[in-house]
């Protein structure tokens, strides 16, 4: 009875528009008051357990980092760097988008700013190649949900607080579906270019002038090194590493880009303190949710019901990954996983076997495919903002990107060497770097 009155009212409050936290706080209190012998209090002292968490700290730095960077003028040179490689190609301009904001991802840590800061300069540019403006924002919002799973991801470092996975493991094992997703993305926009026959929109380049482009975008490029080089080594955790992440940015877009002044920093505070603020209410709106699903077994309930039904682990991923498709579609990202990870989770780790890292990275990446999708996604409501459309408008010219990454969530899902490859090679090699520049 518990879980029936959690779950109703939790959809009825969103089915009457009530915010998802607002939501999540008083469907827990209506359960808990009446149907448990727990007070109230423990709904407030399960909320700030959850803000006090270390790891979290990561989240503003990330937010703040990636503000910078796309003020600071590092946005526009990933921008030249991507088009120099892939700029001249059929659908090369959908393509240098998408390679953008893979650069961008990986400094960034958000879909969000990661959609903001390509899309604003490429949208208008891949609608002027020829795209149609529904495909040109469903490009955009489908290549900036790679900003989730690219490390720096946000979303990698909430997985690992919630599900108590070393975080420096996800972001390793999210480097390949990443690069996975990036480039199904530009095999459809090859085949779309090619199907409505539009030509190539910039002149082929001089290995020299990539060269040059390269240079001007190494200063962003070196972030990359820095944030991941220093996670992956074990010189830094990933806290401390949005701090260089951001003392990087601010170094680089004050003192020697410039396009950034002191007076720019004001506005860049109030958007990081608003989306923490969001992100963090959330999580201790969806913590006491979380909580009493496990008080009330709900794991063991469903992975009964799943194993009654069959003994396939093929099967059992399978109902996993269409529920969580689905759950993301209308739910945001942070409450999603917070409900789902704690019902999964013992399921797939203890019930199939599943390494944590590897299901880590497949919950981020099916939650992922929400951010994209009508009628909650986040990515797509900053696409269709900057492409001055209408959500419904994209739906269809959304389909087959929407499909390249499904075709790669499930690659993740069945080869889970695809995840855990870099987290068991990486550690050895930055050993064996170490030693050898030690000249041990």
């Amino acid at each position: 009875m518990t879980l029936f009155i959690l779950f109703v009212t939790f959809l009825i409050l969103l089915i009457l528009q009530v915010p998802v936290a607002v939501s999540l706080i008083l469907a827990s209190f209506v359960s808990i008051v009446l149907f448990t012998d727990y007070s109230s209090g423990m709904i407030l002292l399960k909320m700030f357990g959850a803000a006090e968490a270390f790891p979290l700290i990561a989240i503003p730095l990330f937010v703040m980092a990636g503000a910078i960077m796309s003020k600071g003028g590092m946005a526009d040179r990933l921008i030249s760097f991507a088009r120099s490689i892939v700029g001249n190609a059929r659908g090369g301009i959908a393509m240098t988008s998408i390679l953008a904001c893979m650069f961008f991802a990986a400094i960034s840590g958000s879909g969000v700013a990661t959609t903001a800061a390509i899309g604003t300069v490429m949208i208008p540019a891949i609608m002027a190649s020829g795209y149609s403006r529904g495909s040109a924002t469903s490009l955009q919002a489908t290549a900036g949900s790679i900003g989730i799973i690219i490390p720096p991801s946000i979303p990698l470092i909430l997985m690992g607080y919630v599900g108590d996975i070393s975080i420096s493991s996800l972001f390793m094992a999210g480097i390949v579906p990443g690069l996975l997703i990036g480039i199904g993305l530009m095999i459809v926009s090859y085949v779309t270019a090619r199907y409505e026959n539009h030509v190539a929109v910039y002149e082929p380049v001089s290995f020299k002038e990539i060269i040059k482009a390269l240079r001007r975008a190494s200063l962003a490029l070196l972030a990359v090194f820095f944030v991941l080089g220093g996670i992956m080594g074990g010189y830094v955790t990933a806290t401390e590493a949005g701090i260089v992440a951001v003392l990087y940015s601010l170094l680089v877009s004050l003192f020697i880009y410039r396009d950034m002044s002191i007076k720019d920093l004001a506005p860049v505070m109030v958007d990081t303190a608003k989306i923490t603020g969001i992100v963090v209410l959330v999580i201790g709106a969806a913590t006491p949710f979380a909580w009493l699903l496990t008080v009330e077994q709900t794991p063991e309930i469903i992975a009964g019901f799943l194993l009654a039904l069959t003994d396939s682990q093929f099967v059992i991923i399978f109902f996993m990954i269409i529920i969580m498709i689905a759950i993301g579609t209308f739910l945001d990202l942070t409450p999603a996983m917070f409900i789902l990870v704690p019902i999964f989770m013992p399921i797939a780790v203890g019930e199939l076997g599943m390494n944590p890292v590897h299901f880590g990275v497949l919950v981020v990446a099916a939650l992922g495919i929400g951010q994209s999708t009508p009628p909650v996604g986040v990515t797509l409501f900053v696409a269709c903002s900057v492409g001055k459309i209408q959500m419904h408008e994209v739906a269809k010219p959304m389909l087959p990107f929407l499909g390249s990454m499904i075709v790669v969530l499930f690659a993740v899902a069945y080869i889970p060497s695809l995840t855990l490859w870099l987290p068991e090679v990486l550690p050895s090699f930055f050993t064996w770097l170490e030693s050898f520049l030690s000249g041990r």
